[in-house]
């Protein structure tokens, strides 16, 4: 039997599941308290195990097993289970969806029939749940034939095969419209009405009388979130809260920090309305662009540091937990893209940095449409591989007539080391300087937090900056300095 995949409401595609908040009193079985009893029984299926498993953050997560005799088996814990969107998981990638809103009920289909002879008790949920997808089915099967037929048809003979999907649509708009109005006291309609699309108005006229092109993405964004019920933390146990939110932040908000910023506001805004799904896109938002390879949305990661969790609104954080998020976002706020680049200057605001002679340079004097800030170790050896090829492709800027220059720090403390690699790297033409001072005792110390501010953990790191010294692109190899330089003067 093909693999079951149950979840389609709009235009004869969605699939779904949910449960409502009514609950049953525990049960004593074997004097041992049970807080759910959810026994199936499938006419056909082998003696094997049976995992039930839940919807969450776009994956699928087993929270139980059960072991089939004679097709019958059944799940029971101690801890009552979470609403939301659960999958009975079978042999040969088979599944079935069911709502978890009761914690006790049972079911008995049939393996080679699971959806049409499927029957609940005392499961006030899964039996409308499974009116819809019956009948929701049937027109797949009705429709499917008439659309594969219309690939190939023409003049009248594709005109009637149109009409006849679309009196199977009209159908089923009804049919879901009917079904939100007898069982609006149950959760699996607002999963039909979360998977509704929103319709667009016509477009008014731009100042040209011309329709304004731009109008329905600037309505549909506006709309996305008005189907969504953010104060039913079950929502989060649906794969359709998290698709919608992965649509929002990447599909219909543009790849710039500040855009997604205010996206990411009003989607966590909207989510206060629960605490747990506050929770949820917080910690979504705030992890997915700490960790993306994107460069420059580090910015998002900070934007919600700053404004979430230094302003103790995310109380499920620990005290220690917190203090290492705000530490990592103060030392990526000061180089951030777009920003100025950080002087290096000491705690009373005086320059520090020194070449080889001694004479003390600041990043200000440099006066380049473009500066390559790099740092690098005298002993470390991959920037001994990479700092000829950042020589070489600066190099080829500069012969091409691109005003570059680069100001190269030293992140070690051994002068004689640091003049050896200029001289053996060639790199004698660069403004090559280093923070290299020594306490009382011998004990290497720096004259500021600059390894901070430029997040220095490794090296070689590099930073673009323009003429005003402002941060164009950071943490890129030798070949991203060509080719984002050759962009830019693309324009």
């Amino acid at each position: 039997m093909k693999k079951i995949i149950l979840l389609f409401i709009v235009n004869l595609t969605i699939l779904s599941l949910s449960y409502s908040q009514s609950k049953f009193g525990n049960k004593k079985i074997n004097q041992e308290v049970i807080s759910y009893n959810i026994s199936g029984e499938i006419e056909g299926l082998q003696d094997t195990s049976v995992i039930l498993a839940y919807y969450f953050g776009g994956k699928q997560y087993a929270t139980d097993t059960a072991q089939s005799v004679n097709g019958n088996f059944t799940f029971k814990g101690k801890k009552e289970l979470k609403g939301g969107m659960y999958l009975v998981v079978l042999p040969n990638q088979q599944y079935f969806d069911i709502i978890i809103s009761e914690n006790n009920f049972s079911f008995s289909t049939k393996l080679d029939d699971l959806i049409d002879a499927m029957t609940f008790k005392n499961s006030k949920e899964n039996t409308p749940f499974y009116a819809y997808l019956k009948f929701i089915t049937q027109m797949q099967k009705e429709v499917t034939p008439i659309r594969q037929k219309m690939e190939n048809a023409t003049g009248e003979e594709k005109e009637n095969l149109q009409k006849i999907a679309s009196d199977i649509d009209n159908k089923v708009k009804n049919y879901r419209a009917n079904f939100m109005k007898e069982n609006a006291d149950v959760f699996f309609t607002k999963i039909v009405q979360a998977t509704t699309e929103i319709r667009i108005p016509e477009s008014p006229l731009d100042s040209t009388g011309n329709p304004d092109k731009t109008f329905p993405y600037r309505f549909y964004k506006k709309h996305f979130w008005d189907n969504i019920d953010f104060s039913d933390q079950r929502m989060l146990r649906t794969p359709i809260f998290f698709n919608k939110m992965d649509q929002y932040l990447d599909k219909l908000t543009a790849k710039h920090p500040d855009s997604i910023n205010v996206s990411a506001d009003i989607l966590v805004n909207l989510s206060k309305a629960n605490g747990d799904i506050f929770q949820y896109v917080v910690s979504y938002i705030t992890s997915t662009y700490e960790r993306s390879k994107i460069m420059g949305m580090d910015a998002v990661f900070v934007h919600m540091v700053e404004n979430y969790y230094i302003t103790k609104q995310c109380d499920w954080v620990d005290s220690t937990q917190l203090i290492k998020i705000a530490d990592r976002a103060q030392k990526i706020a000061p180089n951030l893209i777009g920003r100025e680049a950080s002087e290096f200057v000491d705690f009373y605001g005086r320059p520090f940095m020194k070449d080889t002679s001694g004479i003390t340079h600041t990043l200000q004097e440099i006066n380049a449409d473009y500066t390559v800030l790099v740092f690098f170790g005298p002993t470390c050896g991959h920037c001994k591989k990479e700092m000829p090829k950042i020589k070489r492709d600066v190099d080829s800027l500069v012969t091409a007539g691109i005003d570059i220059k680069t100001f190269a720090v030293a992140t070690e403390f051994d002068k004689k080391e640091w003049k050896k690699f200029i001289n053996t790297q060639k790199t004698g033409d660069w403004l090559n300087v280093a923070d290299i001072n020594h306490d009382e005792e011998g004990n290497p110390v720096a004259s500021s937090d600059w390894r901070d501010k430029y997040d220095i953990y490794s090296t070689p790191v590099i930073y673009l900056l323009d003429k005003g010294k402002k941060i164009l692109a950071k943490r890129i190899t030798h070949k991203q300095i060509v080719e984002i330089i050759g962009r830019l003067e693309e324009r």
